[in-house]
Order: C-alpha cells, then sequence, then structure tokens
C-alpha cells in the first residue's frame, strides 16, 4: 500500500474541494495509474497561502504528511499550473523531507 499526501493552492481551494483529485486518486486515473498497489491517502493539505518564494510553509506542510505517513506527495494540478515557484517547492519538499514529489493529481 503506497500512503499518499496531496498538497493544493491554499487560494484555489476556496473555489475546489479537490473534486477532481479525489476521483482520480478513487479510479487511479492520471497520476495515480503508474501505483501498482493499493493508495491511502494520509492528508489533503494547502500550500498555505501565496509566499513569494518562501519555502517554510508548503515545507512544515508536508514535513507533517510526511510524519503521518506519506510516502509520496502529490502537488495539485491547481498548484502546477498556477504557481510560479511549484517546481522550487517541489525540490525544497524533496530536500527536507526526503519523501518524494510528483506533479500533478489528474488528468
Amino acid at each position: 500500500m503506497t500512503r499518499v499526501g496531496i498538497i493544493r493552492c491554499a487560494a484555489y481551494s476556496e473555489k475546489c474541494a479537490g473534486y477532481k483529485c479525489f476521483p482520480a486518486l478513487r479510479e487511479r486515473t492520471g497520476p495515480f495509474a503508474e501505483y501498482e498497489d493499493e493508495l491511502l491517502l494520509i492528508g489533503f493539505d494547502t500550500c498555505g497561502g501565496c509566499s513569494r518564494n518562501e519555502m517554510g510553509k508548503i515545507v512544515d506542510r508536508a514535513v507533517r504528511l510526511r510524519d503521518r505517513g506519506a510516502e509520496v506527495i502529490h502537488l495539485g494540478n491547481c498548484l502546477v499550473s498556477a504557481c510560479p515557484w511549484a517546481q522550487v517547492f517541489r525540490d525544497a519538499i524533496i530536500k527536507e523531507t526526503g519523501v518524494p514529489v510528483a506533479l500533478r493529481t489528474h488528468p
């Protein structure tokens, strides 16, 4: 079983409650199709709000997901497509937590 954490855009979370993320995880579509074993969602959090290239908030949330058992963290489509620092955040999370980070949550 692979334990998954999802981090999404805080601003976008006001409009979306994971309407595409959860079905993709449940139905194993998009990036979740690559996993061979069962998936368990550990947590669904936000980035913490726009921080202008500050890593602290998103890394803190990734640490919480890791400490609760996440073995991989997915950055939601909303964060990946809208945030100019998504790749920087991905790299910081990997460096600070040791947890692999996948970009996107649904097709």
